[in-house]
């Protein structure tokens, strides 16, 4: 009930990051096009680029956190019996949210003294605020599916097969 309503705003989520990919691609284009042929590349492209990918980021992770595919080094976890594996899963889990809860807030006080202070890019004057309230929502929803995500493991028996059905 729960793991498909965040399935769905994951994928919401990732698919308004693949716009902004996308349109991070174009700019990037377009800038490289017009400084090869005319010499007039697109003011503040990099500027416009990297806060761009911050936000595409953001929108990424909670997808890849609710599928449970982050990257995951199991050299150890192939020795390991299988309650142990479970554990280092819920542990693991749990760590990722109490960290993306510290990156939320830590980003929501930047935001705030962002738009306290009238905080501009450098070359192009926009609000880093605006970029800043766009990270919010990815990384909330990666930290509610890693909570998901280690209850699930704590709860599910069969959460340590993962290891052994991946080929891991």
């Amino acid at each position: 009930m729960i793991k498909p309503l965040l399935t769905r705003l994951a994928a919401g989520l990732a698919l308004v990051g693949g716009l902004l990919l996308l349109g991070a691609i174009a700019l990037s284009l377009t800038s490289m096009v017009g400084r090869r042929l005319w010499a007039a590349p697109i003011t503040g492209d990099m500027e416009l680029l990297q806060m761009t990918m911050a936000v595409a980021v953001a929108c990424f992770l909670p997808l890849c956190e609710i599928n449970d595919r982050h990257i995951r080094v199991d050299i150890v976890a192939t020795v390991l019996p299988a309650g142990v594996n479970r554990a280092l899963l819920v542990i693991s889990h749990l760590v990722l949210a109490c960290v993306s809860a510290l990156l939320l807030w830590r980003t929501a006080l930047m935001t705030q003294d962002s738009f306290l202070f009238n905080a501009q890019s450098v070359q192009l004057g926009l609000p880093e605020w605006a970029f800043q309230v766009a990270m919010l929502p990815g990384l909330a929803l990666m930290s509610v599916c890693a909570l998901y995500q280690s209850v699930h493991h704590l709860i599910r028996e069969d959460a340590p097969a993962l290891i052994e059905e991946e080929g891991l």
